[in-house]
């Protein structure tokens, strides 16, 4: 039963970690890659779901699949971050001064555009706006986070960036 949860265990991590690049793959619209990630996943998911669902009832078995899950997880979304060369929108609410902040960021080598907005009692609040590459975005969250703690910072995807 061991040997069969150990199976089971890497047949889930590869699953579920081609459907984190699957799913990541349908965000950015690759729809061939899409397909192709499909294919394989469903082939392993069907194999070790298969022999899983026979064992069910052993703890051990079920123990390996959801430990199986878990990694695969964890698993999908590292290769997605070290395979990805995308960018990211970063978008910096700050309550201190942007002007110094963004100095600091530009000196740093990031391109940074602000901007003023308003809260919900329509207080003022500092918008800085960047594209980032991926691999800069740890140094880039440090910067931040030394300048202003406090700073709120929301990320997306960006699909297309044009130079």
């Amino acid at each position: 039963m061991i040997l069969l949860g150990i199976l089971i265990f890497f047949a889930r991590i590869v699953d579920v970690s081609l459907d984190t690049l699957r799913v990541k793959s349908i965000i950015r619209g690759k729809r061939i890659l899409v397909s192709a990630i499909a294919f394989v996943e469903i082939i392993v998911y069907t194999l070790g779901a298969s022999q899983a669902f026979k064992y069910v009832m052993h703890p051990s078995v079920l123990l390996f699949y959801a430990l199986g899950y878990a990694a695969g997880n964890f698993v999908g979304m590292l290769i997605d971050d070290k395979l990805s060369k995308d960018s990211v929108f970063a978008l910096v609410v700050t309550e201190h001064d942007e002007w110094a902040l963004a100095d600091r960021l530009r000196g740093r080598g990031f391109a940074v555009t602000t901007a003023k907005g308003y809260g919900l009692n329509g207080a003022e609040k500092a918008q800085l706006k960047m594209v980032v590459k991926k691999k800069r975005f740890g140094e880039l969250s440090g910067l931040i986070k030394e300048f202003d703690p406090s700073a709120y910072v929301v990320t997306m995807d960006v699909k297309d960036m044009k130079r």
